[in-house]
């Protein structure tokens, strides 16, 4: 593993070093007064920034995996990083890649934590979630985290899981997904397709499903009609609910859905519609207002949302409940394959 400090500072701060070097071991050591923009590892690598470096690298980093930044427990982070406080983890060109902002204590090192289990559970709160698994995770000696994560779904972190009691946690908890639900969709959805009519979220749905290999068995395109005159032109939007309702409207999302699934013919569509911020507010729909649908051939759904934070951060709320919405009308779980 390589170690890179990035910030003038830390070449004279040698207590600080030698604490760190405590928690890891290494190959190769550098010391960079400013971190490189094409930055391309050859190694799994620790970055070790401060509060002046950690800004730019974190802004690189997200840049060069074409992921955005948003703000998770009041720390920048690209948007599927796994993190902790002060520290997050990425993977580039199949290298891990931890950045931490070293500041009096070490947090997390994440590039040598052990492998862990997400168990992501659909319909139940968290007390109600904790009152059906706990019993299980306790009776198994399982060390567990559970959190409530921005799509509006239970996440619970544990240790790596045998698949005997994974189908023990299935048979108490039906809806369920182990592990990234974006790379569950991938696999589970075909020869069913899914298709985006994205306008605030400006295809971050489509981008970050299409990350994933594999991605084309379950996914033909989509649209961003970012403009009035395109959600009309494209998506066959009537002027009048434009008029009538305004873009971030339920009426609105409703036609979006329908033009959407129309014109791809795909199996299902999530059509989103919403004030990212920091403008177009209006005194009846504030910054944070979203609407987000879902719909097969037969049947929609839209609901309206009041998210907080800045743009990123609502755009990724937006996307990570629209995404709890599809998988909740589709019923597509680990228990219902």
């Amino acid at each position: 593993m390589e170690v890179i400090f990035v910030g003038k500072e830390f070449k004279f701060q040698k207590a600080l070093q030698e604490e760190l070097f405590r928690y890891v071991s290494f190959d190769s050591l550098k010391f960079l007064d400013n971190f490189d923009i094409n930055f391309h590892p050859k190694e799994d690598t620790l970055i070790v920034t401060n509060q002046k470096t950690y800004p730019l690298v974190a802004r690189i980093i997200s840049r060069l995996i074409n992921q955005n930044l948003i703000v998770k427990n009041d720390f920048l982070i690209p948007e599927n990083a796994k993190f902790s406080k002060n520290s997050f983890l990425i993977e580039i060109e199949k290298k891990s890649i931890n950045v931490i902002l070293l500041e009096k204590e070490i947090p997390e090192i994440l590039i040598i934590a052990p492998e862990y289990e997400k168990i992501n559970v659909f319909k139940y709160d968290k007390e109600t979630t904790l009152m059906f698994l706990e019993p299980l995770l306790n009776a198994h000696k399982l060390e567990y985290t559970v959190i409530e994560n921005e799509g509006g779904w239970i996440e619970i972190i544990t240790e790596p899981l045998e698949d005997k009691i994974k189908k023990e946690f299935l048979n108490t908890i039906p809806f369920m997904i182990f592990g990234d639900v974006f790379e569950f969709i991938v696999k589970n959805l075909p020869p069913q397709k899914i298709t985006f009519a994205e306008s605030c979220t400006g295809g971050l749905i489509a981008s970050t499903l299409t990350k994933i290999p594999g991605s084309s068995a379950c996914f033909d395109g989509s649209v961003v009609t970012y403009a009035n005159r395109i959600k009309e032109e494209w998506l066959g939007v009537s002027h009048t609910t434009l008029e009538k309702y305004g873009a971030v409207s339920e009426q609105t999302v409703k036609e979006m859905l329908l033009g959407a699934i129309e014109i791809t013919k795909a199996n299902y569509a999530i059509a989103v519609s919403g004030i990212a911020g920091p403008t177009g507010a209006t005194p009846t729909k504030p910054v944070g207002t979203v609407f987000i649908g879902v719909c097969d051939r037969k049947n929609l759904k839209v609901e309206e949302y009041h998210f907080k934070g800045d743009r990123n951060y609502i755009q990724y709320q937006a996307m990570m409940n629209g995404i709890r919405m599809f998988i909740n009308f589709a019923n597509l779980y680990e228990g219902t394959k």
